[in-house]
């Protein structure tokens, strides 16, 4: 597969040791190891980055791995794959963060279902931006907008269409930890489709 060029900007250790935690759920420790050596990233099989918050992994590395999983699966089964491990990357990092919304609380309980998903999608956005947003861009009909301007799904690549399913399952299983309902993702542009950006479009009703 194509080399990807080191980028010059670091992701937390955590991030990766949790992707590889949520690939090794999906495909098992073997399957991780022929991603990572097709990814050209030998060097992590069984030494995972460590697990903390260190700028410590070029994104390069981590759309390496993902670009290693589109070529192993080919679209379709890369797509169901990243979705999954989207998800179970939500669950790994919630093990150490506990419940940072408090969905069980009352005053949670009692916010609009609007307020919940945006409550969502600004928890993730912190997290990945280590900021402290209070409110979610919002599309031209009132949708909500999540925008990644460095994304390290697919820095680096060129796809004819948007693929960065991992980050699309995480706020799926984000939406679904704050409201228990399952809520669309649209991933409406991508760095690798020439875009400035990654943009999500998410609606504020659910799926009927």
């Amino acid at each position: 597969m194509k080399t990807i060029p080191d980028s010059g900007v670091l992701y937390p250790n955590s991030f990766v040791h949790h992707l590889l935690l949520a690939l090794e759920d999906v495909l098992g420790k073997n399957g991780v190891k022929a991603i990572l050596n097709m990814a050209g990233q030998s060097a992590m099989i069984d030494n995972y980055p460590p697990d903390d918050m260190t700028p410590g992994v070029d994104i390069a590395r981590y759309s390496s791995i993902i670009a290693a999983l589109d070529d192993m699966y080919g679209d379709r089964g890369a797509q169901a794959l990243a979705l999954k491990a989207g998800n179970v990357l939500f669950r790994e990092t919630m093990k150490k963060t506990g419940d940072p919304l408090n969905v069980e609380s009352d005053e949670f309980k009692a916010k609009s279902l609007e307020d919940k998903v945006e409550s969502a999608l600004l928890m993730i956005w912190n997290f990945v931006n280590r900021s402290s947003e209070t409110k979610m861009p919002r599309t031209a009909d009132g949708q909500f907008l999540y925008v990644a301007s460095k994304c390290p799904i697919c820095y680096g690549r060129e796809t004819k269409t948007p693929r960065c399913f991992l980050t699309t399952g995480l706020l799926q299983a984000a939406i679904r930890y704050a409201t228990g309902l399952e809520f669309p993702v649209t991933q409406v542009k991508a760095h690798s489709c020439g875009d400035p950006s990654c943009d999500y479009v998410i609606p504020v009703v659910p799926n009927s």
